[in-house]
């Protein structure tokens, strides 16, 4: 009995630890951007049968446009606990979304990263329905990730996403 007690009180001990530090989700907001992020949040999830390691990332995001979009890249950037570059993904979305509408998208980055602690959204590129093409100013993305990596390379940004 005695065993027992002392095994589930160091279980509750470790368990407490394990949440010490929580997960942190910022979003970069852009001057002119057509579409605005409205919610957004990332932790690392593991591995199992229904799915995926690596750090998950949910975005809401919104037309605040006058033009229909029909497709969607939120530029993800993830930070350990050092506040140390991780990896970076796009999360591509191809839907149509009216001006005023609002979508969710869900996007898995399958880096290895148990030591995740921030992850950062952003509008990386919107194709609106008359084939124009927004982008990003990632030199002032760039200097908001500065605030969380003093020495962030904007070139980390401007590299093609390993998996996207």
């Amino acid at each position: 009995m005695k065993l027992t007690l002392a095994l589930l009180t160091t279980l509750l001990l470790v368990a407490g630890q394990a949440f010490a530090i929580e997960p942190e989700a910022k979003i970069i907001a852009q001057a002119g951007a057509p579409l605005t992020i409205t919610s957004y949040s990332a932790a690392y999830q593991m591995g199992g049968r229904y799915t995926t390691e690596g750090i998950q990332h949910n975005v809401e995001y919104k037309n605040t446009g006058d033009k229909p979009v029909v497709a969607v890249q939120i530029g993800l950037v993830s930070f350990d606990v050092w506040n140390e570059f991780l990896d970076r993904s796009g999360g591509v979305s191809i839907e149509e979304v009216e001006p005023g509408a609002s979508m969710k998208g869900t996007w898995v980055a399958r880096a290895y990263a148990v030591s995740f602690l921030t992850g950062v959204a952003y509008v990386s590129k919107v194709r609106f329905a008359d084939g124009t093409i927004w982008a990003a100013d990632l030199d002032a993305v760039a200097e908001e990730l500065r605030k969380i990596e003093k020495d962030f390379d904007v070139m980390k940004l401007k590299g093609k996403p390993e998996k996207e």
